[in-house]
């Protein structure tokens, strides 16, 4: 029934102009900002938190802006799913893919660490497009696996090839021979928090995921980050930075404190285009070890 209904909606959001999408996306800001009040203690303790100095003002203005930049990512999301490649090249701009080209020459993989900022899901299925390199993404399952399928078949239609986090180190394995860029979500809030990485990010006392720097620590791909900004409603530019060119020469922490950096930077300079609503820091250190 769920994948049916998702069906529904995606066919039905293929017919309608972008102008329709975001007339729908205001009302599903006011739905969300005035009557539901989606999540709205976890949003505003999330940034209540995360910009102490802020005033209660301001706080409440991150939160409106957020509730109609979230508003816009969902409907964004399904009409996305209908885009050609003409749609994904005018609306979702790579402006220096070539960052990875000399890898590429020299059949060498990177590593991307990408974030819940932004369209973060326009990326992934648009991201094989802009570069040379094939492109593996890595997911964490859902629970509905028959949507799970539905979905992941939308995002590989442009190339993107996909593994379960869980297989992440297997899938570096079976590609050691081609050139492979390996994304993966990293700023997700780690099950394992005795053997996560926590750093003091956005203020406060936060567990990040080890896997992606764990492999990267042990091949030497070099890691990279991404900077999205959004131009306009269903327009934005991304910029990518190297991280670190040679992991093999830092621990893992040291490496996810690197992009914690990157990422703090990036939410600090825009916030509404994070992803507020969740529930980032429901865990706490153990023990304060």
């Amino acid at each position: 029934m769920t994948v049916l209904l998702i069906r529904i909606m995606v066919g039905c959001f293929a017919m309608l102009p972008m102008k329709v999408v975001y007339v729908l996306s205001d009302m599903l800001y006011l739905l969300f900002r005035y009557i539901v009040k989606y999540r709205r203690k976890v949003i505003q303790l999330n940034l209540r938190n995360s910009f102490p100095k802020s005033s209660e003002k301001e706080i409440d203005d991150l939160t409106n802006r957020f509730y109609r930049y979230f508003s816009d990512l969902i409907l964004e999301t399904m009409k996305g799913f209908s885009f050609g490649e003409a749609d994904w090249q005018t609306r979702f701009i790579y402006k220096n893919p070539e960052i990875f080209d000399s890898l590429y020459q020299q059949k060498k993989s990177a590593i991307l660490l990408g974030s819940h900022y932004g369209n973060w899901e326009w990326g992934g299925i648009s991201f094989p497009l802009a570069v040379k390199h094939k492109v593996i993404g890595a997911y964490k399952p859902i629970k509905n696996r028959k949507v799970e399928t539905y979905l992941n078949d939308f995002r590989k239609k442009r190339g993107l090839h996909l593994t379960n986090m869980k297989f992440a180190g297997r899938a570096v394995i079976e590609n050691k021979n081609e050139p492979v860029i390996f994304v993966f979500i990293a700023d997700q809030t780690p099950s394992d928090v005795q053997n996560a990485h926590w750093l003091t990010f956005l203020n406060q006392d936060t567990p990040f995921l080890h896997g992606a720097a764990k492999l990267a620590s042990k091949t030497g791909y070099p890691v990279f980050h991404y900077k999205i900004n959004r131009m306009k409603r269903g327009f934005y530019e991304v910029e990518f930075e190297e991280i670190c060119g040679s992991p093999e020469s830092l621990s893992p922490p040291d490496i996810t404190s690197l992009y914690a950096k990157h990422l703090e930077r990036m939410i600090s300079q825009n916030p509404p285009f994070w992803l507020w609503s969740h529930r980032r820091w429901k865990r706490k250190r153990p023990n304060k070890i």
